[in-house]
């Protein structure tokens, strides 16, 4: 029995390891508009009006930055419009060539926004349910702090507490071996 508790701990304590890191990391991995990026993916929260019409509230959606895209694909891009600075999903109605790594893409309504405020194509991507409204809380500066920060200190006072303690019986023992 003390064996299979002792299994089942260390597999909590894994799991809690590698979800501390993995979202330190994607904290890490923040642009200007607090999307995580990593590599050509972006990791996009569904948690804004503009999302739902498509997505589910919550949902984790992987954005591949790299995918092309064409006039007449619908697009993820950094709404800088209302200075909501959301990340929201329009239709490409035309796409003009500034520079080789630069272009003006046209959305319905004749908005025009930079090659650079585009995140990716919104059909070419993962979505994972429910997923993102986790990620958005355990990102959260409390939620960081209640289920990332304290645990792991709570974790370290313990082991310094059982450190004093070990040290504190050798002490005894010790002591009681001198005085016999």
């Amino acid at each position: 029995m003390k064996k299979t508790f002792k299994i089942i701990r260390n597999i909590v304590i894994l799991l809690y390891a590698i979800i501390a890191i993995f979202v330190t990391i994607c904290l890490l991995s923040y642009n200007e508009y607090k999307i995580t990026e990593f590599g050509q993916y972006s990791l996009v929260i569904a948690n804004n009006s503009a999302l739902y019409e498509h997505y589910n509230e919550g949902d984790l959606i992987i954005v591949n930055r790299q995918a092309p895209i064409e006039k007449g694909d619908k697009v993820f891009f950094y709404n800088t419009f209302d200075r909501t600075m959301e990340v929201s999903i329009a239709k490409v109605t035309n796409i003009e060539e500034v520079t080789a790594s630069q272009r003006t893409f046209t959305f319905e309504g004749d908005k025009k926004i930079s090659s650079d405020y585009v995140i990716g194509l919104s059909g070419d991507n993962t979505t994972f349910a429910t997923v993102g409204t986790i990620l958005a809380v355990l990102q959260s500066q409390w939620g960081f702090l209640l289920l990332v920060v304290l645990p792991a200190l709570l974790a370290f006072l313990y082991e310094i507490f059982e450190i004093f303690s070990e040290m504190k019986g050798k002490n005894r023992r010790t002591n009681g071996e001198k005085s016999s």
